[in-house]
């Protein structure tokens, strides 16, 4: 008799474990709240895309995005991140993907209209700002980006993930499989919110 219980009970054990396992769901966490605090700020911003066109950060409201930082002439690691971003961009149609340039004075707006026709991706938008405003960006994106006179262009490897509520939700490295794997799986999730 004690013998059907305990076979019972462990039979009972797996089953739990079983469904448990199957309910649960990965959640993506909340990094940063930056865009709904400094709204004020963000929306002096007087950045253009690569159609001279005004940029309104809010606009992305309501849409899952992908942010980065590069420039035109990089020959480092734009060109080995542009890849996995352009392959992201074609299968994510619901997504949006900014791009920074960290080199506004030799990419202009004829050069970054020329990328993005390069790119062949719809849904990519190039921006160009000033240099105050392309650090103050790259801060509340949590990058970090080195533009000034006199020093080598620098920029993070990283891109960020924004949800429907212009949240940061993660930084991905785009050069690393495994996080870019992690980001697919994370879109994924936030577009289901």
């Amino acid at each position: 008799m004690s013998f059907k219980i305990g076979f019972k009970l462990i039979f009972i054990f797996f089953i739990l474990m079983f469904f448990s396992c199957e309910n649960s769901s990965k959640k993506v966490p909340i990094i940063s709240n930056t865009f709904n605090i400094h709204k004020a700020e963000i929306d002096a911003f007087q950045f253009r895309n690569q159609f001279n066109e005004a940029f309104d950060f809010y606009s992305l409201k309501g849409n899952v995005h992908l942010v980065n930082f590069f420039f035109t002439t990089c020959k480092t690691i734009c060109p080995m991140m542009e890849i996995p971003l352009n392959d992201l961009a074609e299968n994510n149609a619901d997504v949006k993907f900014i791009s920074f340039t960290i080199d506004p004075e030799n990419d202009t707006i004829p050069v970054l209209k020329e990328y993005y026709d390069r790119t062949k991706s719809t849904n990519r938008i190039f921006l160009r700002g000033t240099q105050k405003e392309l650090s103050k960006i790259a801060t509340y994106y949590l990058s970090s980006i080195s533009n000034k006179d006199n020093e080598i262009l620098y920029h993070t490897s990283y891109v960020i993930l924004l949800d429907k509520k212009m949240q940061i939700r993660g930084l991905y490295n785009s050069l690393d499989k495994d996080d870019l794997t992690f980001l697919k799986e994370d879109i994924l999730i936030l577009l289901k919110e």
